[in-house]
């Protein structure tokens, strides 16, 4: 019996080097799919915001609209979308402001990201998603 197979041995070591490739592999395979989820709800979250200060915007500009109903209109979509913690500004701060048609009149809504991440906090953590949205508003109309 000189000669004489070691396939088990052979067995063996390739089961043991597809468990260290595994190991290996794993790791950054499972970072990458965790961080592409996150960036997935950054941009979802951008989304939404840049949807609500355009409602926000759209109503704040006109005339007839108060800033409460610019505040509820964004509320509306942001409630939808699931998102807590923003805030909510306008330029000029009160409807008094707006002198002139065509005057900007801006709306920005921004949340911090540790407010609606879903768990990789330190990818993302400490930044600030914000939207702006500017339109041209119809300034009150005087009655002669």
């Amino acid at each position: 019996m000189a000669f004489q197979r070691k396939w088990p041995r052979n067995k063996l070591l390739r089961r043991a080097i597809a468990a260290v490739e595994f190991a290996v592999i794993l790791p950054p395979v499972v970072m990458l799919l965790m961080v592409s989820i996150e960036v997935a709800r950054a941009f979802t979250v951008q989304h939404a915001l840049q949807e609500a200060s355009m409602n926000g915007c759209r109503i704040y500009s006109l005339d007839d609209m108060t800033q409460q109903d610019a505040i509820d209109m964004a509320n509306l979509s942001l409630d939808e979308a699931g998102i807590e913690g923003y805030t909510i500004e306008f330029a000029p701060e009160t409807k008094e402001e707006i002198l002139a048609d065509l005057d900007p009149v801006t709306v920005t809504v921004s949340v911090p990201y540790n407010q609606v991440g879903l768990g990789i906090q330190w990818f993302l953590g400490n930044s600030t998603l914000s939207a702006a949205v500017t339109l041209p508003a119809v300034a009150p109309r005087q009655n002669p």
